[in-house]
Formats: structure tokens, C-alpha cells, sequence
């Protein structure tokens, strides 16, 4: 009997089973662009709620449609599920997507099991409280939820038929637009609307790492737009891009051979096999070093909370975002130059460490990761990288030297009064910062003008390839001087550890080299033209610019007094700094196809 109840069943079933097999792709098209309305419908929510100042009625709304959004999400993701003709690697590839669906659910199911678990933990939150906690959890469930799924359609684009470098260019592009208009958003400053230009500028500065400020952060950005920088500043650092493969990867979308050459060329790996392998450790190790990072931030504030102008644990975690991301950017008016960062000598270590980390490129923290584990399993074969070992090596000489010059030059002048170890803390602090991040913990306005030549080339050198910080690179710079010590000695090539350095990357040293100084020497000029009225000094100018060119973020004190023709040409050096000269040159000029043939040769005098 129950057999032929199941026979019945089955034949019954066979004909919706044909035509869903049939119409699978239709059906999963339908489902896909409602889920790219939804995503729409989310960050309009999300826009007006974080954004707006909404009536207790809006609210209301804004809390129902967000609810109704949270079940659509879940029936498409059901629907998909049961559409796959494989459920069992359906879930397998997307893990990410099942992990933000249970959660969901639970979510949906037991809807005040947060406030219950919040009241036991600590009985003085309030009801407004935990409502204001539920509604920004609601939020980004989802966000979350759409954000696999929006990911996995963008890292299509890096498939097409168009140049990485052009790709990187416009993400940056877009990333500042979407930036400039939530700093416009009226719950993102505190007391009136910043101007656009401003907002333009600010935008520009957070996604480039850069730490430049037309306007106090601190006092003008509200809460929410302090999340908002903080947000640029970590898409930035880390690059739209690698984030965008990242998640998209995490969301069980398989990468296509286009899509892994675009990303070696961005984040300097040869090796296509190794590419997603990178990928997950750039993005474990960022989430472990800044999770470091804010940890030790928060136990090395050792002063009265009521000076923050936020609470302790955002405080934290904004300073070592925006350290290992080398922005400079700091929730103090005076930047770590305010006395309760100031003196705090270890809080200024951690600062510095995260600095450096950053800066130092995840190439060559790869390299050495590797290298520690093969040294942790005794393998014969581990070694570090010669591109690890240079950059390792450069890094240190130029903390050293900028060290001992920035000590010597302002022993008796800035730093005169200070204690011995203050002057040392100072010393080594602005050695590093210079070369990557915009902290600064004494007034360089004040600073003689020796050493702001001194930081200007700091600067000018930057920090090393594929990490946060800008400049022409440490091993550019040092390819260039053995390059150049390799024609005055004889040599027509470059040898480093026992290894030879191919001509090619000579070559693209010396052009960034000399691109960079070309730039610097146009935006110098512009500046010059452009506030002739405002009598600024010449070294004023070429420290912005350097500054602003080598994303580092530190200024003399003139940014905000600029004129607007004179913060666009600070933004756009900011823009062509993190992108990279070559870089935009890449994506600006059509590429050629090249004849098989070959002129003969001619010599040209150069000296």
C-alpha cells in the first residue's frame, strides 16, 4: 500500500521535476536579479537610517521592510537550495552564504534571545539601548547577507576584456564618489554639513590611506562619520579588488584564469596557483594584526575615558585600523600629538608596530611566515625571499638614519626640554610614520627646515610594494642606487644575495623614479599658481605635495587653508599615489599591438 502511495507520489512529482530541470537557469535569473533588488532596497534602508534623521514613524517602517528583506533573503536562499542539482556541493561552495542563512534564521526564529543574553550580562542597558542594538544588527544581517552575492557579480567585471590597472583606477574612483556622498549624509557630522569640496577631499584622503585633513575629524564628523572613514580607510588599505576576490572566494565563486592574472599584477605574485592562497592570508593576517592591534590600543589607554570622543573600544579599534593601514588618521584633534598619547610611551609602540607591519607588504610578511614555519619544521630549504630580505633590510636602514638625522637636527629645537628617552621615542616615531602613515606626536610646522627635507625624502621612498603605505617603494629606491652603483663600478647588471635582479625591474624602478619626481614637479607648480594669494612658503608646498603623493598624511599645517583648486590638486596626487604612476599611465593609454619585426640598433649619447 504505502509502495504505491509512493508510486503515485513520484509520477505525480516527475513532470515538475522535467520542467524545473528545464527551466533551472530562467528560474535561478529571476531569483538572482531579485536579489540585486533587494541589495538595492537594503542599502537605500541602510542609507536612510544611518544617514537621515528619521521620525519614530519612519523608523517603524524602516523596521518592518528590513524584517521583510530578511525573509525574502531567506526564501531565495531556500529556493536556490532546493534548485541545485547537487545540494550537497551547493553547500559545500557556499559555505559563506549557508553561514549567514543559519544565522538568519535563528535570528528570525528568536528574535529576543540578544536582549535576554544583553540584560543577564550587564542589567543597566536599557531598552532603548538594546532596540538601537537590534535595529544595527538587523542592518547588517542585511548587508551580510546580500554582500556574497554582490561580490561574486563585481569580481565578474575583472574577467572582462579590460586592463587590471584600468579596473583598479575606476574602483577607486567609484569607492571615493560612494565615500564623498555618505560624508554628506546628514547624521555624518556633528553640528553643520561639510562642503563638498571637503567632503570630496576627506573621501579621497581615507580611501588612499593619506591621513591629509581639510577639517577637524574629531569635531566635525559625528559617530557615524567616524565609521564611515573608518570604513574607507580599511577598503582602501587593503584594495577593492583583493577584497572583492576575497569574500567572493569565501562565497564558493571559482575564479577564472583573467581574474588571477589581474590579481598577480596588483598584489606582485608570479605564481597564479598561489594567488588565492595570498588572498586568504592577506586577509587572515589583517584581521589578526588589527585584532592585535586593538587589543593592546585598548590596554594601553591608561586615562579617563570621558577624554575620548568616542567610547574606548571604537577608540581602539579606529587607531589600529588606521595604523596598520599606514592612514595617520586619529580621533584627536591634535593628532597622537594630544598629551594623553603623547607620553604614553606604550601606546605609541603599538602605533609604531602596526606601522610598520603595514608598510612592510604582504609579500614579504608571506615570505617570512614561510619562512619561520619551515624554520619551526626543521626543512632544509627555508630561506627568505630576496625581495623579503630587501625590503627588510632597506626598511631598517631608513627607520635607523631617519632616526639619528631627525634627533641630531631637532635635539635643541623642537624636542628642546624633553627627557632623553622622549627624545628618542620621538625620533624613531617620526622616522617611521614618515615613510608610511600621517601620525605625528610633534607640531611639524614647528620643525626646522633641514628636516623637513629630511621627512620629505622619508616620504618621497614611502614603504614597500603591496602593502598599505605609498612613495616610489623601498626597492625601488634601492634598485635605483645599486643600479646606479653597478654603472659607476663597471657592471652592466644587478646581483642581490647571491641572486641577479632582471633588467625589467630596473627598468620599471627607474620609471617610477623618475614619473614620481615628474609629477611632484607639476603638482608643485600648480600649487604655486594656484595660491600665489595665500603667501605660503615654498617647503610648505613641496611637503604637501610629497605628502600627499606619497600617501603619508602629514602637512606643515596649510591643508585646511588651501584654496579648492588647490585641494583637487592634492586629491588627485593622493588618487595617482595609491593607484600608482605607472599604474594610471597603464589604464589611461590604449594598449598597442607590437610588430614581430625589430630595428637595427643605434647609439644615442645620454652624458
Amino acid at each position: 500500500m504505502l509502495e504505491r502511495i509512493d508510486s503515485d507520489i513520484a509520477s505525480r512529482l516527475k513532470p515538475m521535476s522535467l520542467w524545473i530541470d528545464a527551466h533551472r537557469q530562467s528560474i535561478l535569473k529571476v531569483i538572482n536579479t531579485f536579489l540585486i533588488f533587494l541589495a538595492i532596497v537594503a542599502v537605500s534602508s541602510l542609507i536612510a537610517r544611518l544617514g537621515f534623521f528619521l521620525s519614530p514613524e519612519e523608523e517603524k517602517w524602516a523596521q518592518v521592510l528590513e524584517q521583510i528583506m530578511l525573509y525574502l533573503f531567506a526564501l531565495q536562499a531556500f529556493l536556490k537550495l532546493a534548485l541545485a542539482p547537487n545540494r550537497l556541493r551547493h553547500l559545500k561552495e557556499r559555505w559563506l552564504e549557508l553561514v549567514i542563512f543559519t544565522v538568519i534564521l535563528l535570528y528570525l526564529i528568536f528574535p529576543f534571545a540578544v536582549e535576554r543574553v544583553l540584560t543577564s550580562l550587564n542589567p543597566q542597558l536599557t531598552p532603548e539601548n538594546i532596540t538601537s542594538l537590534y535595529l544595527v544588527v538587523t542592518q547588517f544581517l542585511v548587508i551580510l547577507a546580500l554582500l556574497p552575492a554582490t561580490l561574486r557579480y563585481s569580481g565578474r567585471v575583472m574577467t572582462t576584456n579590460v586592463q587590471p590597472a584600468t579596473v583598479l583606477l575606476v574602483s577607486f574612483l567609484l569607492l571615493t564618489f560612494f565615500g564623498t556622498g555618505f560624508l554628506l549624509l546628514p547624521k555624518a557630522t556633528a553640528d553643520k554639513p561639510v562642503a563638498l569640496i571637503d567632503a570630496f577631499f576627506m573621501a579621497t584622503s581615507a580611501v588612499c590611506v593619506t591621513g591629509l585633513s581639510t577639517v577637524d575629524i574629531t569635531t566635525t564628523f559625528s559617530h557615524t562619520g567616524h565609521w564611515i572613514l573608518l570604513v574607507l580607510i580599511q577598503i582602501g588599505g587593503l584594495g577593492i579588488m583583493t577584497l572583492t576576490t576575497f569574500f567572493a572566494a569565501a562565497a564558493g565563486t571559482s575564479a577564472r584564469l583573467k581574474e588571477y592574472i589581474a590579481l598577480r599584477e596588483l598584489i606582485g605574485e608570479e605564481s597564479l596557483g598561489k594567488i588565492r592562497t595570498i588572498l586568504f592570508q592577506i586577509g587572515f593576517y589583517t584581521m589578526v594584526v588589527e585584532a592585535i592591534g586593538a587589543v593592546l590600543i585598548y590596554y594601553t589607554l591608561e586615562l579617563d575615558y570621558s577624554l575620548l570622543p568616542s567610547s574606548p573600544v571604537f577608540f581602539a579599534v579606529f587607531h589600529a585600523i588606521s595604523a596598520f593601514c599606514n592612514a595617520g588618521f586619529a580621533l584627536l584633534s591634535d593628532n597622537l600629538a594630544a598629551p594623553m598619547c603623547k607620553y604614553n610611551f606604550a601606546f605609541l609602540y603599538v602605533v609604531m608596530l602596526l606601522v610598520v607591519i603595514g608598510g612592510l607588504g604582504f609579500p614579504a610578511l608571506s615570505s617570512l611566515s614561510g619562512f619561520v614555519h619551515a624554520k619551526i619544521l626543521r626543512k632544509p630549504n627555508a630561506r627568505l625571499s630576496v625581495h623579503a630580505k630587501l625590503v627588510f633590510l632597506t626598511s631598517a636602514i631608513l627607520i635607523v638614519l631617519g632616526a639619528i638625522g631627525f634627533y641630531a637636527l631637532e635635539f635643541s629645537h623642537v624636542m628642546h626640554g624633553m627627557t632623553h628617552s622622549e627624545k628618542v621615542m620621538s625620533a624613531f616615531f617620526h622616522s617611521i610614520v614618515a615613510r608610511t602613515a600621517g601620525f605625528n606626536m610633534l607640531e611639524i610646522g614647528a620643525l626646522s627646515a633641514p628636516t623637513l627635507f629630511l621627512l620629505i625624502a622619508l616620504m618621497w621612498i614611502g614603504a614597500s610594494p603591496s602593502s598599505t603605505g605609498g612613495g616610489i617603494k623601498t626597492t625601488t629606491a634601492a634598485l635605483a642606487l645599486m643600479n646606479i652603483w653597478a654603472i659607476a663600478s663597471g657592471k652592466n647588471k644587478i646581483e642581490l644575495f647571491r641572486r641577479r635582479i632582471p633588467d625589467r625591474v630596473v627598468t620599471r624602478a627607474f620609471s617610477t623614479a623618475l614619473l614620481s619626481l615628474l609629477y611632484i614637479a607639476i603638482a608643485l607648480f600648480l600649487l604655486l599658481i594656484t595660491e600665489q594669494e595665500k603667501n605660503f612658503k615654498f617647503e610648505a608646498l613641496l611637503f604637501e605635495v610629497v605628502s600627499a603623493v606619497s600617501t603619508v598624511g602629514l602637512s606643515t599645517g596649510i591643508t585646511a587653508e588651501l584654496s579648492d583648486a588647490g585641494k583637487l590638486v592634492i586629491t588627485a596626487s593622493m588618487l595617482i599615489g595609491r593607484v600608482g604612476f605607472l599604474t594610471v599611465i597603464i589604464a589611461l593609454i590604449r594598449p598597442q599591438n607590437h610588430g614581430v619585426y625589430d630595428y637595427s640598433e643605434e647609439n644615442v649619447l645620454v652624458s
